[in-house]
């Protein structure tokens, strides 16, 4: 008797959402960074003050840590050096000085990184990334304008939850190895259920797929060329 192979085991690596904290008092500062942090597919948390940083830092355990100096009741030696007794995650410091006295001592205090106000959106999320990676967290896979997860087992499209089985996130995974290469279907079958055909099944996985797509807009995404197999674009094409 043959028996199905388990699709989470076959598809590509899914990681899971990496927690992080911003202490941040400026309203339009914290809204902007948390939309492009969530974009990037992290779940964060914010806090307005250094002492709702610290009690967030405390009872949440963040992977990473963004740390405004400019907060309106505790210093940013005085968060920093506290958040170093309540967890090891990287603190990342947001500044809008560049004062040689004001970085050595935030460095000496338990800092890991400076970041410049106002800063370059790629530079930070570059900069995050990096030290999720040194620190042995886990690190959202950004494959165009979707998000992979592992061990939640998601994916997302734009930020929005596509809900998918475990077979349709396995061929989303597959053809979200290369982006916009079409996959011969007996490959994908291989793939997916690698100890027995699957004759139809590929076909009913794909069209439920397709239909999750399209309730974020994104059915188009999904390439079907007869006898030419399946593709799956990472974003629309933007035409200015």
């Amino acid at each position: 008797m043959t028996t199905s192979a388990d699709p989470h085991h076959h598809a590509a690596q899914i990681i899971d959402r990496t927690h992080l904290l911003l202490i941040e008092d400026d309203r339009d500062v914290r809204r902007v960074l948390t939309d492009e942090l969530e974009l990037e597919g992290f779940r964060v948390q914010t806090a307005e003050t250094g002492e709702a940083g610290l009690t967030c830092a405390a009872q949440h355990a963040p992977d990473l840590i963004l740390l405004d100096l400019g907060l309106p009741d505790l210093t940013g030696a005085e968060v920093t050096e506290r958040l170093r007794t309540v967890t090891d995650a990287p603190i990342i410091v947001l500044t809008a000085t560049d004062a040689l006295q004001e970085r050595v001592r935030q460095l000496s205090l338990g800092a890991n990184d400076f970041v410049m106000k106002p800063y370059e959106p790629r530079e930070l999320l570059a900069r995050v990334h990096a030290h999720l990676r040194r620190h042995g967290a886990p690190t959202p896979v950004k494959v165009g304008d979707f998000c992979l997860y592992r061990d939640q087992h998601r994916l997302t499209y734009a930020g929005q939850d596509l809900h998918l089985s475990p077979t349709e996130l396995a061929i989303a995974s597959v053809l979200l190895e290369a982006p916009g290469q079409l996959h011969a279907r007996e490959q994908l079958e291989q793939r997916i259920w690698p100890d027995h055909t699957c004759r139809n099944a590929l076909n009913v996985h794909v069209s439920h797929l397709r239909s999750k797509l399209a309730a974020v807009n994104a059915a188009d995404l999904l390439v079907s060329v007869r006898r030419g197999g399946l593709g799956l674009l990472s974003r629309h094409e933007r035409h200015d």
